[in-house]
């Protein structure tokens, strides 16, 4: 049986950075707003205010809820039913387009003993992408969910060129819904109640007691900042592991059996929890200069706060209580945050402090996250397509008319690219 990894980040002091950074930027002809949502991606010329291009996955139009990643040249989208892309951001041109078949399922890996007489009447499925892939150099890295009692998740290191799957390992569980993080060749992967590490080339992964678990599953989005990994679990409570030149948690052997996070205090640099604010109101969270910013609700559930901690000390550094929950929120341009709730859009700079509210116009409802242009206009869609939100006059206008469709959960990304 593979052993369980629990382990973080290389050593050595670099700038903060974030999963959801893309190290080079794309290079469009046009202002360009790419959509996705539903199966769906869309690319926008916001001069022309015209639709550029789509593309639809038919098996993933009633829900897609993954999220998009880019370099230079592409877009790189997953779907539930198992399909990947690769599509030319500005051309639309579907580079490569994989429906994966899952291999270490119709192989039916020995070491699970899977009865020949066993029902496999869906065996062709392919498996099933809840995460948003990372890009680094040129591969791409997704874990993908396993299908409970069909086949294991698999943690995909793929060429982002071409599409092909340089390897896959497997992880520990089937629960891997966030993308992985990357720090000097190492990346990482929160699997409910463990962290993976696998190796930047694909190779295996490195192991300690497949006994160190976390108590409760570790379902937020993972950063890295200088030599510490930083996660949290859905009990709202904040880690920092400090990692060595291996890329394992410096305290402690990766070979002793007693390795437990759940017992062993001295594995974290820090530890944070909110007294007012326990719970965790999402699975998002975002690195601002060398702050980690957290969403938590109170105990009751009917208050929100976005906290900023401080990610060498683990000190809470401010905290923005909005009157309403927040519906929507993220960090834009590595600069400012922008959100909404019930009846408010916002801007927060990176002390936490509101420099732009305006009320929402019900008939322009958001149904995405919130961008900003270079003129400092605000975008989002909306049921009824495309809107732009003018900071002077705090008066929003539909700018390209499109049908978008809203959610209980958040199923549409935007991003905005500046010619």
């Amino acid at each position: 049986m593979r052993k369980i990894l629990i382990t973080a980040v290389l050593s050595g002091l670099i700038s903060c950075h974030s999963s959801e950074k893309t190290s080079v930027p794309a290079t469009v002809p046009n202002e360009t707003l790419i959509v996705s949502g539903k199966g769906k991606l869309f690319n926008f010329n916001l001069e022309t205010k015209k639709l550029t291009w789509q593309y639809i996955s038919k098996e993933d139009t009633l829900v897609n809820r993954n999220r998009f990643t880019y370099d230079a040249e592409n877009i790189y989208m997953p779907f539930e039913s198992g399909r990947l892309i690769g599509a030319n951001i500005n051309s639309g041109k579907v580079v490569w387009d994989h429906n994966f078949i899952n291999p270490s399922y119709l192989a039916a890996d020995n070491a699970d003993n899977i009865d020949a007489a066993e029902d496999h009447s869906d065996k062709d499925l392919g498996p099933v992408f809840m995460s948003k892939p990372l890009v680094s150099g040129n591969m791409l890295y997704i874990a993908s969910a396993g299908r409970p009692e069909t086949f294991k998740s698999d943690f995909f290191v793929i060429d982002a060129k071409n599409g092909n799957v340089i390897r896959t390992n497997r992880n520990s569980t089937n629960y891997n819904y966030f993308q992985p993080v990357e720090n000097k060749g190492n990346i990482y992967v929160n699997s409910a109640v463990f962290l993976d590490l696998h190796y930047q080339s694909g190779s295996d992964r490195n192991g300690i007691n497949e006994n160190a678990a976390f108590e409760h599953p570790l379902y937020t989005q993972m950063q890295t900042s200088g030599s510490r990994l930083l996660f949290g679990d859905d009990y709202g409570q904040f880690y920092a592991c400090d990692i060595n030149e291996d890329g394992f948690v410096n305290a402690g052997s990766n070979a002793t059996p007693v390795s437990n996070y759940t017992r062993s205090e001295h594995f974290f640099e820090w530890t944070y929890q909110s007294d007012k604010y326990p719970g965790l109101g999402d699975d998002q969270t975002a690195l601002l200069n060398n702050l980690l910013i957290v969403c938590k609700e109170s105990e009751d559930e009917r208050k929100m706060a976005l906290i900023a901690i401080d990610s060498r000390s683990g000190k809470e550094k401010w905290i923005f209580q909005p009157e309403d929950i927040i519906k929507n929120w993220q960090v834009v341009n590595e600069k400012a945050i922008t959100a909404y709730t019930k009846n408010k859009i916002l801007v927060l700079d990176s002390e936490g402090k509101v420099n732009f509210e305006a009320p929402i116009d019900p008939s322009l409802y958001p149904v995405s996250n919130i961008e900003i242009n270079s003129k400092n206009e605000l975008l989002y869609i909306s049921g009824k397509g495309i809107v732009m939100l003018n900071r002077k006059t705090k008066r929003a206008a539909l700018l390209i008319a499109h049908t978008f469709y809203p959610s209980s959960i958040p199923l549409n990304q935007i991003k905005y690219f500046e010619k």
